[in-house]
């Protein structure tokens, strides 16, 4: 009879191991939802498409509740790497439609990005500040609540989420400056990229080549992360909080962390919330597990 040492049994023992959580791990993988699983979800149509711009791409879809009042409203970015190729306010009808029926109000922007004429720095973020502030209007047009409102968005809508509500940080001199920007009462940030250069350097691979650099014109400009990036626009004076998923990856859930973390130790209040089993998509796709998750977060964030 052959006698194993215990070395190798040891070793055996490290290789089935592995081998479990490499087949675990695929298993997760092949049941991950996809951008395109979210836009095969049927919706209804929105209240309203309203235009905000003379361009096709500086629009709103507005969704308002059944027969009764909205108690909060949302001011919805989808993401896409802020590039032209990928899906726009479509990517979010799902996530606006639920919101809409449990009484939210939903401004679903869309904007022009990268590929896009006039995409890229300054347009894009100009067009989603913008859309953001004509919701004042359409507010008081609808009977809206103008002292509830979340901003939300969705990995690099995130970012844009974020930013819409650190706006009021941006030096004067900035060309994406306006005065009286709309007033954010909290940011729900699904797999946001809020730290620019942090994703330029360790993340933006999934998004393509120097994409971050093209979105902020970093060829042309001095400190092209001071008024793009919200971690360069700290402090956050309003509830932040960040959802980040354990097998995202465009979006690794580190960068979460680490914006959290910029956050608080700048005074601001923030909480990270990880989906442990979830994807890049799941958290914006209503059948799924985590959106229960989500729905939690938008119904107690302003609490």
């Amino acid at each position: 009879m052959y006698n194993c040492s215990t070395e190798l049994i040891l070793v055996m023992k490290r290789i089935v191991f592995l081998l479990i959580f490499l087949t675990s791990a695929q298993l997760v993988h092949a049941q991950l939802v996809s951008w395109r699983d979210v836009l095969d979800l049927e919706t209804t149509k929105s209240s309203h498409h309203i235009p905000f711009g003379t361009d096709s791409l500086q629009y709103g879809e507005l969704w308002l509740p059944g027969s009764e009042d909205a108690h909060t409203s949302v001011i919805m970015i989808h993401g896409g790497c802020w590039l032209a190729m990928y899906p726009g306010v479509e990517l979010m009808n799902a996530m606006a439609e639920d919101l809409s029926s449990r009484g939210f109000a939903v401004w679903n922007i869309d904007y022009r990005r990268i590929g896009h004429p006039g995409g890229g720095y300054p347009g894009t973020f100009l067009d989603v500040a913008n859309g953001a502030d004509e919701f004042i209007r359409i507010a008081e047009t609808f009977n809206l609540p103008k002292d509830r409102i979340i901003a939300a968005g969705h990995s690099a809508g995130g970012h844009l989420a974020t930013w819409i509500a650190l706006r009021t940080q941006l030096p004067v001199e900035s060309d994406l400056y306006t005065e009286n920007p709309i007033h954010i009462d909290a940011v729900v940030s699904l797999a946001g990229i809020n730290d620019l250069e942090r994703y330029a350097k360790y993340g933006a691979s999934p998004c393509g080549e120097k994409t971050v650099e093209q979105l902020i014109d970093a060829a042309n400009r001095n400190d092209p992360f001071a008024d793009t990036s919200p971690s360069e626009l700290l402090p956050l004076h309003i509830p932040l909080v960040e959802l980040s998923a354990a097998f995202d990856s465009p979006v690794p859930p580190f960068f979460g962390y680490h914006f959290v973390n910029d956050v608080l130790q700048t005074g601001g209040d923030a909480d990270l919330i990880l989906l442990q089993d979830a994807g890049h998509y799941e958290m914006i796709y209503p059948p799924s597990r985590e959106w229960n998750i989500v729905l939690e977060v938008f119904e107690t964030i302003l609490k």
